[in-house]
């Protein structure tokens, strides 16, 4: 057994007789023994004993598993024998036995024994510590022996008593205590009801806190086992760490909660929620360890949970918490206590009225400077809760007024429809004065539905969902008008004025009729009031559906004939008018009998259900000769048309609308060009149907092989014959197939010509043609001249002029070295285009060639006027030439001409070494052919020699 005091030696203690009080302390020695030396084994080696002199007033030691023992001397001095009360205050011991010795005959007699474990009821003295009766007789010495066995940190604070004196002060000591446990007691039971009464936790840990305090504070002080558990007095030990797991661990739920440590610093909420899972997991340590582990984890984690206490609470006094400074105070005046304890129990301080009753007195402070705060908060609650609920009452105020004057109109009814209240919108609505006046004319809301089953509907959907929005209905109002409304419904159950189901509703009729409006405009052309195109393909696709064996249909596809002489010699209005007008005609031909809408511009269907074969032709023919017959006046002026008309049977074998409206439109361009103001039936066997329907096709092509980058370029060498001269050839177009396959220029470009898309092609052909010279440029070091087709929407089109200008200035190409072919027949159709485009790109030294030259003599007239710089002879000329005496007059006849102007002149279709030695001997220039180099992929040209004609 290890002491906190020093050895010196003892003095004995005369009693003269009017001692009522006497601390010990300072009279005491003490011994390390083991537990099982008897006192007569300690009296027999009294004086090789080291026994050490005690200098505090109450002992200390640590836990041991051997006994300690104490003596002291006391010397009678009175005549009269003495009555004392020994009393050793610690009820917490484990073992205690007193004896008194004769120090002259070494005789001892034991006169008390006790222990934690003997119940109050049981000892001499019936009291919490442990107090023992001695009777000192007149002019006596006697010594007192003291056996201590205690597993757990010990401090025997040893007091001789007079038992008037005892009895006096213990009665003072218990009021005093039950009236400072009463105070924590009573602030724990008040806390529990204002947590019932405002449903905050704070309240529910600080009363538990407040609680457990109690119980720990009657645990170790030993009012337990006298007062509550005088049965069980060994529950004391454990039950005092119990309570100090559970106080410690409702104390950190309490600073949580008071200072929002959650949402202020995750750190220290993160601290405390684990020292809350240590001091739970204190409660167990009695149970499982010896009672000195629970000390020592008991006082660690208080001395933690303080100090991180502390911690917080400054930094929330920091920023300026709500109670944050109360806070503070009342755990400096916990901690402070805390300390005392601890030190005093740790032997650094001795023991004294602060150290026994400052923790007691420090947490009552605490607790009623705390709950002062945690009040405040309360009074802060209620002053918020009754601005808010002032703030509420105006709020209902405006919200009242707002709902009386809500242009929306509301109202409420019960489930069975009754009219519970509503608003002026509402009365106005239903067109009553007020609501007064609507309740006693009309009480129940079906009156108002034009249909009953529409609230029927409404009511069981809101029922099922809990509400309905948006739901259209027609009422009927006071004045007999019915009106389209649209209700926003919602269903409550459980109000004072039962279920209900509370509603609001705006007027939707003015856009009831715009709807009908878009509706109808949505599906009817705006100028002739026809269906539109969108819902004309709505119904043939319809049509298209009903289609089968026994079920067909006809499509009269229509383009008015010369229509657009109206347009350009008396306006758009007048075209306008002879539209509307026309629209009539054909409208009294076709209503009843078919479906007339307005395709576009000035085409016209019609579809005719289950009318096929000659009734259809005839409805057709009759619309044809109504328009032929229609005489369009405009400012005294007559005006004619007609209307070519493309009939298609509607059937199973057509399998989309896209089919039929493409057959339909392509049998109308047929009528036109069979000369217009006909019709033409379309049959399977119709060959020019078929190849428009055809060229249509090759159009989708065409357009898809641009998007999808599908074209590619090849090259045929273009020879002198004559000189040699650096690499020159002419670029060819070729198409991809969707499936890969090669598709020739024959095939596609008379399908681009007449649909326009020629001008789309060619800049496909600078652009990719450029690009590649200009990744090439050892090629272009050794091109003399590539030659480019050009067609004839190119020539005139301005826009494609600056995009061939851009392409040679983004590329970094050499004018030089581009020349550009145009047609013969396009040269002369458009003589003042062609010479336009010619000059600009001639300044800039680009070369022209003048392509399928010899069509006939009546050129000759334009080649004076046609700067170019090659004539290519048509190679219809050149392949027969050998046999044919005309067609080599022919050719001698223009490179003769050619030369005479100025230009080179080139064979086309050179397909053997007679013709290019005939070509040698008649003096052109340069060959072109099979016979000199077949077409081939443009990649080929950078390896590629050029022969030369000796």
């Amino acid at each position: 057994m290890s002491f906190i005091t020093n050895s010196y030696a003892s003095n004995s203690l005369d009693l003269i007789g009017n001692e009522t009080k006497i601390k010990m302390g300072q009279f005491l020695s003490y011994v390390e023994a083991d537990s099982d030396l008897s006192i007569e084994q300690l009296l027999q080696n009294h004086r090789s004993i080291d026994w050490h002199a005690n200098t505090r007033q109450s002992p200390s030691f640590y836990s041991t598993d051997q006994a300690c023992w104490l003596k002291f001397k006391l010397n009678n001095l009175n005549d009269k024998s003495n009555e004392y009360f020994l009393a050793i205050d610690f009820p917490l011991l484990d073992e205690v036995e007193v004896y008194v010795v004769d120090p002259l005959a070494n005789v001892s007699q034991q006169i008390g024994r006790s222990g934690l474990s003997q119940p109050v009821y049981e000892r001499d003295i019936q009291h919490r510590s442990f107090v023992f009766p001695l009777m000192i007789e007149p002019e006596t010495q006697v010594d007192i022996y003291l056996r201590i066995k205690n597993d757990g940190f010990t401090q025997l604070p040893i007091t001789l008593w007079t038992p008037s004196t005892f009895y006096q002060l213990e009665s003072l000591a218990i009021g005093l205590i039950a009236a400072l446990l009463g105070v924590i007691l009573a602030i724990s039971v008040y806390s529990i009801f204002v947590y019932n009464a405002v449903k905050d936790k704070t309240f529910l840990y600080y009363s538990l806190y407040a609680l457990c305090f109690f119980g720990f504070y009657v645990s170790l002080k030993g009012f337990g086992l006298q007062f509550f558990w005088d049965d069980q007095p060994n529950l004391s030990q454990s039950l005092f760490i119990v309570f100090m797991g559970f106080a410690l661990a409702f104390l950190g739920l309490f600073n949580i909660s008071f200072l929002k440590i959650q949402s202020h610093s995750y750190y220290a909420y993160r601290l405390f929620r684990i020292l809350i899972f240590s001091c739970f997991s204190l409660i167990l340590v009695p149970f499982i360890f010896p009672h000195i582990v629970g000390i020592v984890i008991g006082m660690s984690l208080a001395l933690i949970i303080s100090l991180s206490t502390l911690y917080v609470g400054y930094r929330a006094y920091q920023h300026k918490l709500e109670g944050s400074g109360r806070f503070l105070m009342s755990w400096i005046c916990f901690a402070i206590g805390i300390f005392i304890i601890i030190l005093n129990r740790s032997g650094v301080i001795d023991r004294t009225i602060f150290t026994e009753f400052g923790l007691v007195i420090g947490q009552i402070v605490s607790f009623v400077i705390l709950f002062h705060a945690l009040m405040g908060r309360i009074k802060l609650a209620q002053s918020q809760s009754v601005a808010a609920q002032d703030k509420a009452m105006s709020h209902y105020q405006m919200f009242h007024d707002i709902y009386q004057h809500a242009v929306e109109a509301h109202y409420t009814t019960t489930e069975d429809g009754r009219i519970v209240r509503g608003n002026q919108a509402f009365v106005d609505l239903l067109k009553f004065e007020t609501i007064e006046n609507l309740l006693s004319e009309q009480t129940n809301m079906a009156h108002f539905y034009l249909d009953v089953k529409d609230r029927q509907q409404l009511v069981r959907k809101a029922k099922e969902l809990g509400r309905m929005i948006g739901y259209h209905a027609q009422w009927r109002r006071k004045d007999g008008r019915n009106i389209w409304v649209s209700i926003n419904l919602r269903y409550q159950a459980d109000t004072i004025d039962g279920n209900v189901l509370i509603g609001s509703i705006i007027d939707i009729t003015e856009s009831k009729k715009a709807e009908k409006q878009l509706e109808f405009m949505a599906t009817h052309d705006a100028l002739t009031g026809l269906y539109n195109r969108r819902e004309f393909e709505k119904r043939l696709n319809d049509a298209l559906f009903e289609c089968n064996d026994e079920v067909s249909h006809t499509l009269l596809y229509m383009d008015l004939d010369q229509f657009k002489v109206v347009n350009d010699t008396c306006g758009h209005k007048a075209g306008d008018i002879l539209l509307r007008q026309l629209t009539e005609e054909m409208r009294d031909i076709i209503e009843g009998k078919g479906t007339l809408a307005r395709l576009g511009g000035d085409e016209f269907g019609v579809l005719l259900m289950d009318c096929t074969g000659d009734e259809a032709f005839v409805l057709a023919y009759q619309v044809k000769q109504s328009v032929q017959e229609f005489r369009f006046v405009w400012d005294s002026r007559v005006f004619t048309v007609g209307v070519s008309i493309g009939m298609v049977e509607v059937n199973e074998k057509i399998q989309s609308i896209d089919e039929v409206l493409s057959i339909a439109d392509t049998a109308c361009f047929t009528a036109k060009e069979q000369g217009r103001n006909r019709i033409h039936t379309y049959t399977e066997l119709d060959k020019d149907v078929k190849r428009h329907h055809a060229e249509m096709e090759q159009v989708t092509q065409i357009n898809k092989a641009l998007e999808e980058d599908r074209f590619f370029l090849e090259f045929q060498i273009i020879m002198p014959i004559k000189v040699h001269e650096k690499l020159h050839y002419e670029l060819l177009i070729r198409m991809q197939g969707e499936n890969g396959e090669r598709i020739p220029p024959g095939l596609f470009l008379p399908a681009a010509e007449r649909y326009n898309l020629m001008a789309q092609i060619d800049q496909w052909v600078i652009n990719h043609y450029f690009n590649w010279l200009s990744e090439h440029p050892d090629h272009m070091q050794n091109l003399s001249k590539c030659a480019i087709n050009l067609s004839g929407p190119s020539l005139g089109n301005e826009d494609m002029r600056l995009y061939i200008l851009n392409a040679f200035e983004q590329y970094k190409i050499p004018y030089n070295k581009i020349c550009f072919e145009i047609t013969e027949s396009l040269a002369i159709t458009q003589l003042d285009k062609t010479l336009g485009f010619i000059k600009t790109f001639r300044n800039l030294g680009c070369h022209f060639s003048l392509d399928d030259f010899g069509s006939g003599f009546s050129s000759y007239g334009y080649l004076k006027n046609l700067p170019v710089d090659y004539l290519k002879i048509d190679g219809a000329f050149v392949k027969d030439m050998l046999v044919d005496p005309i067609d080599c007059a022919m050719v001698k006849s223009i490179n003769e001409v050619a030369k005479a102007i100025g230009m080179s002149t080139i064979a086309e279709f050179v397909e053997s070494e007679e013709i290019l030695l005939q070509l040698q001997e008649i003096g052109v220039d340069y060959a072109q052919g099979y016979f000199v180099n077949k077409p081939k992929p443009l990649a080929e040209l950078l390896d590629i020699s050029i022969p030369e004609i000796k």
